[in-house]
Parts: C-alpha cells; sequence; structure tokens
C-alpha cells in the first residue's frame, strides 16, 4: 500500500506541491489578515527602524529605538515595501506596516525553496521532499512570522542560500565554478550586515573549506576560494563593523534597555538559570491557562532551554495568545496617522494597551500539537548523529554546532528573552534534511517502522496546521 502511495507521489509530484504551497498561501493570507496589529506578529520592534529611517532619511543611531542598533541591512530592504505601502495607504503609517509584514512572505519562499534545494544534493526523492517541504511549510513559527515585520526570517533566507552554496561546493566539487566562492562571500556579507549571528557564515566557511588546505592537490584552489569569501564578505559588511569600532569601541552593539552580564556575576547567575537538560511538554501546556498570571519570561519553564526552543517552533508559547504573558504594552493609537512616535519616545503618562488581544486555541489542540511535533524532531536527533558520521555530510554537524554553540553563549549572557525559535531559524535546512535522513535510517531498520515514522510526521504536520487555523480564526 505505501509502495503504491510513493510510486503515486512520485508520478504526481507536480500536482502534489501546487497543493501544498497552495494550502501554504491561504494559511499565510488567513493569518495575516486578521492579524489585530498592522506590523503583524512580531517578537520585537523591528519595523520601528525602518520606520524611523523613513521619516528621517537616514539610518537610525542604536538609540533612537528599541530595535535600532542591529546591522542595517533589514532596514534597506525594508524601506521600498514601507513606502509602498504607504503611499498607496494616502500616507497613513499602517499601510506601510502593513506591506512590509508581507514582505516576510518573500523571505519565507527564499528559505523554503533553498531548504528544497538543499535537499535535492542529498539525492532526496519526491516524496521526501514534498514531506519535507509541507513539514517547513506547516511550521506554526513560519507561519505566524509570515506576516511579521522582522530580520530573522530575511537572515534566515539569506543564510539558507549561503549554506546551499556551501553543500553544493563540498558535495558536488564537479559542478564548481569560478564565481561560487563570490557567491558565498556576498551571501555571507549580507547575512552579517542583516544581524550579528549572520556571521556565523564565515567559521562555518572556515570549517567546511578549510580541511582541504592540508590536501596538497586541493591546497591553493581552497586557500583562495578562503580568500575571497572572507574578501568578499568583509567588503560588503567591514563598514559597518568598523563604524560600530570607532563610534562605540565594539563591534557588536545591542539594545540600548538591555545590560550584557557576560563580564560579571550574571554570567554565574545564568549559568544556573537556563535549564539545559529538561523537555517539559506539560508545563508548556500550562501556561495556556488564562487565569495564571505572570509574564512569560518569569515562569521557570521558559529557562528550559529546549522546552521553550521547541514550544516557540510548534506554537506561539502564549507570547501572542495571552496579554499578560507580553513583555510590552503599547501606547494607545499606536501605528495610526502618517507618522507614528517611537515606543522609546512616547510619554511615560501615556495611555497603554496590551500588544495583542487574548486568543482561545483549544488546550487539547495545543498540547496535541506539542506531542505529535516531537516526532520529526527525533528523526531529526538521528538524522544529525548520521550526518556526523558521515564525511560528506559534515557541513550539517558544522554549521548546526558552530551555530548552537554561539547561541547558547549569547543566551548565557541575556538576563531575559533569549530562547526564540526565530533566533535559529537560519538552522531549518539541516533540520529538514536530518528529518529526511532519520526517515531513511527507520525504514532501514524496518521498513514498518519507516512507514510509522511518516505517518507521524504527517500527523505532526496536519496537527500544525490545525493549530494555525485555530490561531488565526480565534
Amino acid at each position: 500500500m505505501e509502495n503504491s502511495l510513493q510510486s503515486w507521489v512520485e508520478r504526481n509530484h507536480r500536482v502534489v506541491l501546487f497543493c501544498v504551497l497552495a494550502v501554504a498561501v491561504v494559511t499565510r493570507l488567513a493569518v495575516g489578515l486578521r492579524a489585530p496589529r498592522p506590523f503583524g506578529y512580531v517578537w520585537d520592534l523591528y519595523h520601528e527602524a525602518v520606520m524611523w529611517a523613513y521619516d528621517h532619511g537616514r539610518l537610525p543611531a542604536p538609540t533612537d529605538c528599541w530595535e535600532c542598533y542591529p546591522p542595517p541591512l533589514y532596514i534597506a530592504a525594508g524601506l521600498p515595501f514601507y513606502a509602498l505601502g504607504k503611499l498607496a495607504a494616502g500616507g497613513a503609517a499602517a499601510g506601510g506596516m502593513r506591506l512590509l509584514a508581507w514582505a516576510s512572505m518573500l523571505w519565507v519562499g527564499l528559505l523554503v525553496y533553498y531548504c528544497d534545494k538543499t535537499l535535492s544534493l542529498l539525492r532526496a526523492s519526491w516524496s521526501e521532499r514534498l514531506l519535507a517541504l509541507s513539514l517547513a511549510l506547516a511550521l506554526p513559527c513560519l507561519v505566524i512570522g509570515s506576516y511579521a515585520a522582522e530580520s530573522d526570517i530575511l537572515l534566515a533566507a539569506l543564510m539558507a542560500a549561503f549554506f546551499y552554496q556551501l553543500c553544493l561546493w563540498r558535495l558536488r566539487p564537479g559542478r564548481r565554478f569560478r564565481g561560487q566562492a563570490l557567491i558565498l562571500g556576498a551571501l555571507a556579507g549580507l547575512s552579517a550586515l542583516t544581524k550579528y549571528s549572520g556571521l556565523l557564515t564565515l567559521p562555518t566557511a572556515a570549517a567546511v573549506l578549510g580541511p582541504d588546505l592540508f590536501r596538497p592537490r586541493l591546497r591553493r584552489r581552497a586557500a583562495r576560494d578562503l580568500v575571497i569569501v572572507f574578501a568578499v564578505a568583509s567588503a560588503l559588511c567591514g563598514w559597518h563593523y568598523a563604524g560600530n569600532v570607532r563610534a562605540h569601541g565594539k563591534l557588536f552593539l545591542k539594545p540600548p534597555w538591555l545590560r550584557s552580564v557576560h563580564a560579571d556575576d550574571g554570567l554565574r547567575r545564568n549559568l544556573a538559570r537556563y535549564d539545559f537538560l529538561s523537555f517539559k511538554i506539560a508545563d508548556v501546556v500550562a501556561l495556556y491557562r488564562p487565569e495564571t498570571p505572570g509574564k512569560l519570561d518569569t515562569f521557570p519553564v521558559y529557562h528550559s532551554v529546549w522546552s521553550a526552543l521547541y514550544a516557540t517552533a510548534w506554537t506561539d508559547m502564549t507570547f501572542f495568545s495571552l496579554p499578560q504573558r507580553q513583555p510590552w504594552v503599547l501606547p494607545q493609537g499606536y501605528g495610526e496617522g502618517r507618522v507614528v512616535p517611537m515606543v522609546i519616545d512616547t510619554p511615560a503618562e501615556a495611555v497603554r494597551v496590551s500588544a495583542y488581544p487574548a486568543k482561545r486555541v483549544p488546550l487539547a489542540l495545543i498540547e496535541l500539537v506539542l506531542r505529535v511535533g516531537v516526532i520529526p524532531g527525533l528523526l531529526a536527533l538521528v538524522g544529525f548523529l548520521a550526518a556526523g558520521a558521515r564525511r560528506a555530510l559534515r557541513p550539517f554537524a558544522a554549521y548546526a554546532g558552530l551555530s548552537l554553540g554561539v547561541y547558547f553563549w549569547w543566551i548565557l549572557g541575556q538576563d531575559s528573552w533569549a530562547l526564540k525559535a526565530k533566533y535559529i531559524l537560519f538552522l531549518l535546512p539541516v533540520y529538514l534534511v536530518c528529518a529526511i535522513l532519520g526517515l531513511r535510517a527507520a525504514a532501514r531498520v524496518d521498513r514498518r517502522l519507516g512507514v510509522a515514522a511518516a505517518a507521524g510526521v504527517i500527523a505532526a504536520i496536519l496537527a500544525a496546521q490545525a493549530y494555525v487555523w485555530a490561531f488565526a480564526l480565534s
């Protein structure tokens, strides 16, 4: 039965692909059209940096708004959308915010496209590619983030393109071409010009290309390619980091309201605060009970690293569902009119309201999503272990290992709000590839186990779709 179904999918993959994409688009339209805020579902107010640049005609200083400190590519990419949306709305800022939020649909499309391209390098069948594509498009954080004026989706798209080119360089040496190192360098530079975490592209390139320096026949080409990658990346983003050092005495800036704890006793405190060993689905579900007061980051489960990252990938972890969980309130009427004051400039006595109204998604559905979403995660873990053991797949291990290592180090420097799946969305290609590798491993052990694992992934996709629709319509 499963063989005939798989054969049908292989023969009719264009029809299945069209259906998957159609469902994805309609679902995102439902989420966006029913969003209560014109800037979408955001964890951070990145749209303010774009608005500030539009209103003042220049890049903002780090203290001009809450999210004016990151590198400026998102501002540059978002300005045309904001300007066009504002023009179409007769000068209303809300129109600019809406089109800026919808722009994330483009970044999501690029992200998923390069995830699929990376899978194709492993000679994945159409059945495997469609399953992975469906999983990516149904992932709640990516669906909700498709209507959100945030830079993390843009970064994920750029880094996914970079990672595809890096895998192409390693896995298809016969298809290397002269400009490939230039492309890698350009994507690395653009990533680093979007967010500071985009700099992870450079050590990843060194880890993947570097071993060829120790092979006499490949040494010269590897050295040349590495020099090109670093030179092009530096040419694109170096001016920004040099400006940071010149103006502020450091490479990386931080939000004006955030105190770094890497250099004081806060690091020791955070080592005790963050729990890297637990996984608490029941505690996440309990967060959704509206009678429980408190901001999200005050609950112990939020500091359970794997619980929080998993929950913010497969649900909103109450951030957009319960007003009492949200970290900030907005001035009444925020987003109305032609010019919107930055939240940081709003008088303290101004009337403020919740950023998002309450939603009522059934607890049983939330728990179902969180339970079955574990299945592709377990498959990805199995696949990651398999990837690390095979030389050809070590780019995946290097990319994931470096990224998680740096991210966890960064977490320990933050007192609050550091655990969000959107911060590591650029690992989505690794997650999908490893899930497919895990599925193959299960099928090799026993064909029935492989079928059961695939059915579990499909169940996770369907549960995620049901959750997102309930989220959008509530």
